[in-house]
């Protein structure tokens, strides 16, 4: 069976300690890709000195340099270039679990032609109470079904698209700051009459440091979903969003102490690493970008 070739896109903004942790994390299954693509969104750091070098390592790696701040231009800018049949994407502070890229191809090889993309679980290497953590995914993953599970929104740390898909709601897409980028893209694709769908095996490790966040910094993180309803004329899904809005709110609160005090190198909690200095994870539209 001939498998679909795959584009990996990793949007990039200061993720100096980051993103050779996810490139090593492929290192096993670059077979697997056309092409991965690393768009340095105009990162200040020393990003864009690590992306030069792996570039010269790795041929099946470029970079894509982009000004324009933001995690809309940064998705734009390396998907409108990426020219597998499939565009993957994951955050540059993501790791991909083995046999994520096999995993994708695999699945849209035989998927049903309306299903458009797909996302997958993810646990926190960075974070505690990882088993409540699967609990929850589990009890909002449940399948009662046959086929595929259809989610309300993609998870834009671990995603994939059919570059078909991609080209039909590219014109339709937000150019906004202030939103969920990849719920618009799951509103985009269910309006073209595609689904989006949960791809078992398709699993990452990803980071939990937006729970670290203040929580003034958090609360307008959150309310960038029903901005993304209200922007798309979706009053009354708007509304309705801003229940699970403040069901975010109250579990950072919950998460947010033992979260602090959690130390990820030695896996211990300590008073001394709760009353630490904690680095802000940018908004991904602030000005400061």
């Amino acid at each position: 069976m001939d498998l679909p070739t795959l584009s990996l896109v990793i949007p990039a903004f200061n993720e100096e300690d980051t993103i050779e942790y996810l490139i090593d994390s492929v290192r096993d299954q670059l077979d697997e890709f056309h092409e991965i693509i690393v768009v340095n969104n105009n990162s200040t750091d020393r990003t864009g000195e690590i992306l030069a070098r792996l570039e010269s390592e790795l041929a099946v790696l470029r970079v894509v340099e982009e000004p324009r701040p933001g995690v809309v231009m940064a998705r734009n800018a390396g998907f409108d270039v990426a020219t597998g049949d499939i565009i993957g994407r994951l955050d540059a502070d993501a790791r991909a679990k083995p046999g994520w890229a096999r995993t994708v191809r695999e699945f849209f090889a035989t998927a049903a032609d309306d299903i458009g993309a797909g996302t997958g679980r993810f646990d926190q290497y960075d974070m505690p109470l990882q088993r409540v953590h699967k609990f929850f995914l589990d009890v909002g993953f449940r399948n009662s079904g046959d086929g595929p599970l259809e989610v309300p929104t993609l998870f834009g740390a671990n995603m994939a698209v059919r570059r078909s898909t991609w080209a039909l709601i590219r014109p339709h897409l937000l150019d906004i700051p202030g939103i969920f980028d990849d719920l618009d893209i799951t509103l985009c694709i269910s309006d073209a009459g595609q689904k989006s769908v949960l791809v078992p095996g398709m699993d990452i490790s990803a980071s939990g440091r937006r729970m670290l966040s203040s929580v003034s910094s958090y609360k307008k993180f959150v309310e960038y979903m029903p901005a993304t309803y209200e922007a798309r004329g979706m009053h009354e899904e708007a509304e309705k969003s801003k229940a699970a809005v403040r069901s975010m709110r109250i579990l950072h609160l919950l998460f947010w102490v033992p979260s602090r005090a959690y130390n990820p190198v030695t896996g211990h909690y300590s008073l001394k690493q709760l009353l630490s200095k904690h680095p802000q994870r940018v908004l991904p539209y602030e000005a400061a970008r």
